[in-house]
């Protein structure tokens, strides 16, 4: 029987991967390195070739964990005592022996008794025999768990106590100049839809197309009145929500109403990831922005907003949108055929999942402010095949270069510089010469004679190196011309969950007039480009930022545009802005005035002071 070292697995995976210069799949790499039974070399040859591994996995690398649980594993057969009987030949003196042969007879005598029972103690509890503290040996992985259990009960806590929908008190509900809004749901289990309409209205295509919708105008009439019911209501609904948050000077804007409209699944237990909630919501993403797919509903509305699923792996070197990209692009064995998109659209998502168990550390994924979708369009699949046979010609030739400098430094997996420093320092600093004249010539001759060969090996690895890095390099950007860097789309919205259940645990970064701002419930902050980027929150519970939203770039120079809302709408907003001031005017005064009745009641003397030193 065979068993994997999973570790070593691992570390195979990755090096296979860094032979082909980053760009395959977690998954495809170890299917392949599975078929040729854990050989890197004959795997990454392969690869070159097209291979894919899905036909074959070797008997080699399957473990427990893919046995079915009911089915029962194989005992060992049980020991059979021989029938010859068993010869012991002691040797030594006459009292050793006798000592030695009351020894076997009391060992035999033991084993005819019954068997030790195992079980709790019956003896009863005896304080001074109580453990404490200090004798109770918690590995880090328990404390990990404990530390978890906690975070996730306090989870639960805030859900049951907490969670529930805050109001924010008046005087802090005044939306401060240029800053974004708040968009939140009554129930806490609606948060994840509401910071779906929420991105999408920082994305100024969709946010212009839905300036410019209106209803069918009725026969006879000139100017659009609110719908009273059917599917145009819901988009009503959705218009009046995006000229709050264009319009609106308060700062909390409530999302129940448009959401009732959209009926989004609920977000009912820890055990739903957000982000696969977000992508089954396609009524909001077709009907925010492209066909409706509803008979009974506006079609050709907007454009049309794909949701992409991108499987975000923790360990893989090509743990980044683009590296993903292309390997999920790329599963046929023939690349030739590979799978393009025929047309983009205006808006995509990237729906970030994480399946499956990640052993050892994990990474963030990494996602840019920029993406070109030029190499994966059918127009232009013959240059970027192109492209990539050269990219795939600059791996084989890295492939070559690593294994020599595995070569150089490791011999039957051992580390050789390491062994020759060893030797170096026996000879200069441990051998005796012991007065030998001669001897003491051989060490010296030695140590030099290894010294030399220790600074050949590191030259020779040095340049490799710096080969390896250049060609990598070169690799990396073959896709990166002119010709295939026109549809460039920018990173407009990111939606992250921490890992924990709640209102709170999720949050949003959304960019508004060059800014970038984290919105999470009620607070508002505002935080750099590399915040956003690289966000490693709920790294360690297999949670993250899990929606991106990218849109086309706007041409250079381009001006802010001039959203026409519906009139009715907008003059219902400033309407509610005039009123909203109003009452922060009234309970400023009011305040004001209670202030200074509260300093009439506490220093009356001071008052009557001041009065007399006037007439005075």
């Amino acid at each position: 029987m065979h068993h994997h070292d999973e570790a070593k697995e691992s570390n195979n995976i990755e090096l296979l991967i860094t032979l082909m210069g980053g760009s395959v799949d977690h998954e495809v790499a170890r299917r392949v390195l599975r078929k040729f039974d854990g050989d890197v070399e004959k795997a990454a040859s392969a690869m070159l070739e097209g291979d894919r591994g899905e036909d074959t996995q070797s008997s080699l690398w399957t473990s427990h964990s893919q046995m079915e649980i009911n089915q029962p594993r194989p005992l060992p057969p049980p020991a059979v005592r021989p029938n010859s009987p068993i010869n012991i030949d002691l040797t030594g003196d006459d009292d050793q022996n006798d000592e030695l042969s009351r020894a076997l007879k009391a060992s035999l005598e033991t084993a005819s008794q019954e068997s030790p029972m195992f079980g709790p103690s019956e003896r009863p509890p005896d304080a001074n025999w109580a453990m404490v503290p200090s004798n109770v040996g918690q590995s880090q992985n328990n404390i990990a768990a404990d530390d978890l259990d906690r975070a996730i009960q306090a989870s639960f806590d805030q859900a049951d106590t907490g969670d529930e929908y805050q109001p924010l008190p008046l005087d802090q509900q005044w939306r401060k100049e240029g800053w974004p809004v708040t968009l939140r749901p009554t129930k806490h289990t609606m948060v994840y839809a509401a910071l779906v309409l929420h991105a999408l209205f920082y994305v100024p295509q969709i946010r212009e197309r839905v300036a410019n919708w209106r209803p069918a105008l009725p026969e006879g009439a000139t100017e659009a009145e609110p719908p009273n019911n059917g599917p145009e209501l819901l988009m009503w609904k959705l218009v009046e929500t995006f000229t709050n948050m264009d319009l609106a000077k308060l700062v909390d804007l409530d999302a129940h109403e448009v959401l009732e409209g959209f009926k989004p699944e609920p977000w009912s237990n820890p055990a739903q990831p957000p982000g696969e909630l977000s992508q089954r919501a396609q009524r909001i993403m077709q009907f925010q922005y492209g066909n409706s797919g509803f008979d009974d509903e506006p079609g050709e509305l907007l454009q049309d907003a794909s949701i992409v699923r991108v499987e975000a792996f923790g360990r893989s070197e090509t743990n980044d949108l683009v590296g993903r990209l292309s390997a999920q692009l790329s599963n046929n064995k023939d690349d030739i055929k590979r799978q393009v998109i025929f047309e983009s659209s205006e808006v995509i998502a990237f729906h970030l999942a994480r399946s499956g168990t990640v052993t050892g550390e994990r990474k963030p994924f990494k996602y840019p402010k920029h993406v070109y979708l030029d190499q994966f369009l059918k127009e232009n699949v013959e240059l970027a095949e192109r492209k990539r046979v050269q990219q795939r010609d600059l791996h084989a030739e890295i492939q070559k270069l690593v294994l020599h400098n595995k070569s150089l430094t490791h011999f039957n997996d051992k580390d050789t510089l390491t062994d020759l420093r060893s030797s170096i320092y026996y000879y200069e600093n441990v051998a005796d010469a012991k007065g030998d004249d001669e001897r003491a010539r051989v060490t010296k001759i030695m140590a030099n004679k290894l010294k030399s060969i220790l600074a050949q090996v590191e030259k020779e690895i040095k340049v490799l190196d710096v080969n390896i890095a250049k060609m990598r390099d070169q690799a990396a950007t073959l896709l990166d011309c002119p010709e295939l860097q026109c549809a460039r789309y920018d990173l407009r919205a990111v939606l992250v969950h921490d890992g924990l259940y709640g209102r709170k645990h999720l949050y949003s970064y959304v960019q508004e007039k060059g800014a970038w701002w984290r919105i999470e419930d009620t607070s508002i902050s505002k935080v750099s480009e590399g915040n956003v980027l690289e966000d490693s929150v709920g790294l360690h519970l297999g949670a993250g930022p899990y929606l991106l939203l990218y849109s086309r770039a706007l041409p250079e120079g381009a001006k802010t545009l001039d959203l026409q809302w519906p009139p009715p709408i907008k003059i219902d907003v400033e309407n509610h802005n005039r009123v909203l001031l109003e009452q922060l005017q009234c309970s400023e005064a009011e305040n004001h005035a209670n202030r200074d009745k509260e300093n009439v009641l506490t220093h009356p003397e001071d008052d009557r002071m001041e009065s007399i030193d006037v007439l005075c």
